[in-house]
């Protein structure tokens, strides 16, 4: 198989015009509300006026919910598919300050310490160096800033774990991409499956100096969202 982000760039390519009613049917209608937390969490104690990053924004969910809880916020959304930033800027269109970026998470383009917070939303399963996506977003944070990750994990609930392993491996392709698109929705399952444990991503941040390592989990572990601090 071609490489793994050429591959994930033809996936998203592929998906993003149905994309965000994939997600509320895959999610059964959650995923709003994860997402919803994880961006409380980066917007507590923000100065006025922040700057905040979405590092794989996609069609620019979090950013709508950013400017909700944040409405004086200066957003900005990286993306590395251009069909999903299209989407973004459909949705977002009636954002005040927004800027909409096509780059890569692993060589982010924008300056040192230049944002008060960052989110990742999804998206750093499908790169392919997470130590390399939790140092960028660590370079452009300012020392105190909150990053908050939240992603798709294989629950640890061995109970838990059959009926998840059933559902995404079989059902939510079929629910995500139809009968079209399936081979599409089934990496999302792949990579959530070969996709790093909540522990092992809260080492990995605290590595590479993140501080105030906090984590909440969702639907038996299905979802987690690990926030920290960049230390000065």
């Amino acid at each position: 198989m071609q490489d793994k982000r050429s591959y994930v760039y033809g996936v998203f390519q592929s998906v993003a015009s149905g994309y965000d009613k994939a997600n509320a049917r895959i999610s059964l209608g959650l995923h709003k509300r994860w997402k919803g937390s994880a961006v409380s969490t980066l917007c507590a104690g923000l100065p006025a006026r922040p700057r905040i990053l979405d590092i794989g924004c996609g069609t620019g969910d979090m950013l709508l919910l950013i400017a909700q809880e944040a409405p004086d916020a200066e957003l900005v959304g990286l993306d590395f598919s251009p069909n999903m930033l299209e989407q973004a800027q459909e949705r977002c269109k009636d954002l005040g300050t927004l800027a909409l970026v096509q780059g890569d998470a692993q060589g982010l383009p924008f300056a040192d310490e230049s944002f008060d917070g960052v989110s990742i939303a999804f998206a750093l399963r499908n790169t392919t160096d997470y130590d390399r996506v939790l140092a960028e977003a660590r370079r452009v944070l300012r020392p105190g800033a909150t990053l908050v990750c939240i992603d798709s994990f294989v629950p640890t609930n061995p109970l838990v774990r059959p009926f998840y392993h059933l559902y995404f491996s079989v059902l939510m392709p079929l629910l995500g991409g139809g009968i079209k698109r399936w081979r599409q929705y089934r990496w999302l399952s792949k990579s959530t499956k070969q996709f790093i444990t909540v522990r092992q991503l809260s080492e990995l941040m605290h590595a590479q100096g993140y501080d105030e390592l906090q984590c909440k989990t969702f639907m038996f572990g299905a979802c987690a969202c690990v926030s920290g601090k960049r230390s000065s």
